[in-house]
């Protein structure tokens, strides 16, 4: 199949107040895995047009390179508005995080190879990268793998799994209609999980166990999935738990069903039950605490790093980076509310200032252009056409009662104590049982 090289990439995660990696990008336009959870799915089912009937794209390796290249020499009137963005970030060689909405190392690479492409470049330039995959046959082909030995000091990788089950697996919580291969694969998950990890730490290179989305009812065997990736090597875990969209139409309405045959109980009504929030259904706090601290507990004793992305638990991280970056490489971005919370829960108390020097490094540019992030409503944008994106997450922290606020989306971990001499909210760290 050959592609159109016309997919835009990188862009800004929507996720920006609270990570560590908000340059995510991804080499094809959507994922030949087709799993059921996807939140990728569902966020490009709703706000891309015509995303389900259009043929999958991928990036342009010229364009990707030329954005790099530069950046490097800080060269604006070579590139277009959108690429300046990224210009501070790429230059300070801050890490970049592959594979945020699409498996770069899926069925549609297998058979265009566009990602390899790409990372002999990245070779060339050594430039520091995080990779989140399923996928495990790239691991034994040497073309790959001749690169990964060479960046065991900056490249890593999490390797995306949610249950050991084999029958769960196969009873379609993973579901290819596409291609036989990944058909094939399911049948010997936990095998191709532990022995694609064990063959990425046999050459030095630095990996995570990816358990994400948590699901109830598919992912409770976790304790045995944390000992196969500590036995295989892995130094790392990072979870979440999954997030469910009640807005939902008939066709994400059928994907739920289908989960809901496999789990055993009904997952739209267990999420629209337990979760207080509108729109994007979280689940509360008072469920997920007891299995995060559990699954932190197992892998502290396996001597594994512990990484919670949701945002309730965030203080269980052991690392600003909750992907699991190895913290000593020093090329996470630090000016975020996940590390806002590591300082709060280290100091007592954390300031925007605290933070603020990476956000204004690198935030600098129209929040109304952001490059892929959804600002929502033409109201919006009018409103904050003037506003920069360091501005619009300043506003953010002040704002108590905003939705991604600190105060308000981390389970009340930071709480407001006063304002600071700049008039910024200070947050006070507030232990959770």
């Amino acid at each position: 199949m050959e592609l159109k090289q016309n997919y835009t990439s990188p862009r800004w995660s929507m996720e920006i107040p609270d990570c560590s990696m908000p340059m995510t990008f991804d080499t094809y336009s959507r994922c030949s895995y087709n799993c059921l959870y996807c939140f990728s799915f569902f966020q490009k089912s709703h706000t891309v047009k015509g995303y389900l009937e259009a043929k999958p794209r991928c990036v342009n390796p010229e364009k990707v390179i030329a954005l790099f290249e530069n950046a490097a020499v800080n060269n604006t009137a070579a590139a277009n508005k959108t690429d300046v963005q990224f210009f501070p970030y790429i230059r300070d060689r801050r890490i970049m995080q592959w594979g945020g909405l699409a498996d770069e190392f899926d069925e549609y690479e297998r058979r265009n190879g566009v990602t390899l492409e790409l990372l002999r470049y990245f070779d060339k330039i050594d430039y520091p990268l995080s990779f989140s995959t399923k996928a495990a046959w790239w691991t034994e082909d040497e073309r790959y793998m001749e690169l990964f030995a060479r960046h065991t000091h900056n490249w890593h990788v999490k390797i995306s799994i949610i249950t050991a089950d084999a029958d769960i697996i196969d009873m379609n919580i993973l579901k290819s209609i596409r291609f036989k291969e990944w058909i094939d694969l399911l049948y010997n998950i936990a095998i191709l999980f532990h022995a694609a990890i064990k063959r990425l730490t046999d050459i030095g290179v630095h990996v995570t166990l990816r358990l994400r989305p948590y699901i109830i009812g598919a992912s409770d065997d976790y304790p045995t999935l944390i000992r196969l990736a500590h036995e295989a090597g892995a130094d790392s875990v990072t979870t979440e738990f999954f997030c469910m969209e009640s807005r939902a139409d008939e066709r994400l309405k059928a994907r739920y069903a289908g989960m809901s045959e496999v789990l055993g109980y009904d997952i739209h009504k267990f999420y629209m039950e337990q979760s207080k929030q509108a729109g994007y259904k979280r689940l509360e706090r008072a469920i997920k605490d007891p299995i995060i601290h559990n699954m932190r507990q197992i892998a502290h004793g396996y001597g594994m790093r512990f990484h919670v992305s949701d945002a309730f638990c965030r203080e269980c991280n052991d690392a600003c980076n909750c992907c699991g970056v190895p913290p000593e490489w020093g090329v996470s971005q630090t000016g975020n509310i996940g590390n806002a919370i590591i300082l709060a829960r280290e100091n007592g108390r954390v300031r925007f200032s605290d933070i603020e020097e990476p956000i204004k490094r690198y935030f600098g540019f129209p929040w109304v252009s952001a490059c892929g992030y959804n600002t929502g409503s033409n109201r919006a944008r009018a409103l904050l056409y003037d506003t920069t994106m360091d501005q619009w997450l300043r506003n953010n922290w002040n704002n108590i009662k905003g939705g991604t606020s600190p105060a308000k989306a981390y389970g009340g971990v930071l709480t407001p104590a006063g304002k600071d001499e700049n008039g910024d909210i200070i947050y006070k760290y507030t232990v959770k049982k």
